[in-house]
C-alpha cells in the first residue's frame, strides 16, 4: 500500500482528532455535555478522513452493498454541530438535546440501506443505480447539513448580539464559533460545487480536488476544536431566549418594595463584597448571588439603572481601577494587572470599557492626573 504525502497528512490529523477525543475527556473545567458532542463529532470527521485515506482498500474488503451504508454516520453532522452550538453558548442546555424527529434521515436511511443490502444482488442496470444512488444521497447530505449550519448561525447571530448585556466580558467562544461556522459553510460550499461536477455544470475543478479540499478544511477545524478547548475549556453562556421569557420582560412590571430590595441587594454585593472583580460574573451569576431570577434583575438594570449588566459591572471596575491608580499602584504592577485585580480578564475588553467611560486611554489618564497633581504642589 503506496500512501502519498498528502495522504500522510491526512493520516496526521486524523491522528490528531482521535487523541483529541480522549483528551477532551480529562480536560478540567470543561462543560461535560457539550464536550461529549464534540466527541461524537471528531468521530466522524475522523471517519471521513480515514475513509478519504484507506477507501480504496475498504472496498477491496466491503462489499459495493454495504459501503453506502456507512453513510449514514454523516446525516448525524447537522444536528450534532446544532446541539454543539446551543450548548456551548447557552448555560441553560448543557444537556439539551434535539427532538427525535430531527434524527428521522438518519433511520430512514438507515432502513433504507438494509432494503438496499438485501436488494442490491438482483439490480440490473448496477451503474445507473450508482450513480442516482449516490446523487440522491450527496443532495440529502447537503440539504440536511445546511439546514442546520444555517439553524446554528441564526443561534450564534442571537448570541453576539445579545452577550454584551449578558456578560461582562467578551468571551472567546465568539471567535470560535465564527471560524467553526465558517469552515463548516466552506465545506458545504464545495460539496455543492462537486454536485454541480457530477453533471458537467462546471469544469474548472474536479472532484478528486473537492475531496482534498474538503479534507483539509476539516483538518483545520479539528485544530481549531484542539486549539479552543484545550486552552480556553470554560465556555461562558448566556440564558437560551424564549417567547415566553421576552413576553415576560415586556410586560412584567415590579411593585416598589421588591425593586428597592434588589437595589440594596446589588448594591451590597458590588460594594461590600466586591463581587464584580469576579472576571466570569454574569447576569444569572450576579441573580442567583442575590435569590432574584434574570428576568427580574434584568428589568430592574434596564428600567432602573438605566444600564446593561455589562455596562453597571465595568463602571464598578473601571472606579475600583481609578482608585488603584490614585493610590499609585500602576508603580507596583503593569495596568493590566490591576485590571485583572479588578475583575477584568481580557487587556482588549479593560481598554475598551475604560475608555467609553473615562473618554480617554489608561495612559492618558494618568499622565492627566500626574499633571494635575504637579500642578497642585506647584501653586
Amino acid at each position: 500500500m503506496n500512501i502519498s504525502l498528502y495522504e500522510f497528512f491526512l493520516v496526521l490529523i486524523t491522528g490528531q482528532c482521535i487523541f483529541l477525543i480522549f483528551a477532551i475527556q480529562y480536560i478540567p473545567k470543561k462543560n461535560t455535555g457539550t464536550s461529549r458532542i464534540i466527541q461524537y463529532l471528531l468521530g466522524i470527521y475522523s471517519f471521513y478522513l480515514l475513509e478519504r485515506v484507506l477507501g480504496s482498500e475498504i472496498r477491496d474488503y466491503v462489499a459495493d452493498e454495504y459501503y453506502y451504508f456507512f453513510n449514514v454516520f454523516y446525516l448525524l453532522i447537522g444536528p450534532l454541530v446544532y446541539t454543539y452550538i446551543r450548548r456551548l453558548l447557552f448555560y441553560e442546555n448543557d444537556k439539551y438535546h434535539l427532538k427525535y424527529y430531527h434524527y428521522l434521515p438518519v433511520g430512514f436511511y438507515g432502513v433504507y440501506g438494509i432494503f438496499h443490502i438485501n436488494l442490491y444482488g438482483s439490480i440490473e442496470d448496477i451503474s445507473n443505480y450508482r450513480t442516482t444512488l449516490f446523487f440522491g444521497v450527496e443532495v440529502l447530505f447537503f440539504i440536511s447539513i445546511t439546514a442546520y449550519l444555517i439553524k446554528s448561525y441564526i443561534l450564534f447571530d442571537y448570541y453576539r448580539k445579545n452577550e454584551v448585556k449578558e456578560l461582562s466580558f467578551s468571551p472567546n467562544s465568539i471567535k470560535y464559533i465564527q471560524l467553526t461556522l465558517l469552515c463548516l459553510a466552506l465545506y458545504m460550499l464545495f460539496w455543492l460545487i462537486g454536485i454541480f461536477e457530477m453533471f458537467d455544470m462546471i469544469a474548472w475543478i474536479k472532484r478528486p480536488v473537492i475531496y482534498d479540499i474538503s479534507c483539509l478544511i476539516f483538518g483545520v477545524q479539528i485544530y481549531l476544536v484542539s486549539f479552543y478547548n484545550l486552552k480556553f475549556p470554560e465556555i461562558f453562556k448566556i440564558p437560551y431566549p424564549s417567547e415566553d421569557k421576552k413576553s415576560n420582560n415586556k410586560k412584567k412590571k415590579l411593585d416598589e418594595d421588591e425593586i428597592r430590595e434588589i437595589q440594596n441587594l446589588v448594591k451590597a454585593y458590588f460594594e461590600v463584597e466586591g463581587g464584580y472583580r469576579r472576571p466570569e460574573l454574569s447576569l444569572s451569576i450576579l441573580a442567583n448571588e442575590i435569590n432574584t431570577t434574570t428576568n427580574k434583575l434584568s428589568w430592574v438594570l434596564n428600567n432602573i439603572y438605566g444600564k446593561t449588566f455589562y455596562e453597571l459591572v465595568n463602571e464598578y471596575r473601571v472606579e475600583n481601577f481609578l482608585q488603584r491608580i490614585n493610590q499609585n499602584k500602576h508603580k507596583e504592577l503593569t495596568l493590566l494587572a490591576i485590571a485583572v485585580e479588578v475583575g477584568f480578564n481580557s487587556k482588549s475588553t479593560f481598554y475598551k470599557a475604560f475608555k467609553a467611560i473615562t473618554k480617554m486611554t489608561p495612559s492618558e489618564y494618568i499622565k492627566k492626573t500626574q499633571q494635575a497633581k504637579q500642578s497642585d504642589e506647584g501653586e
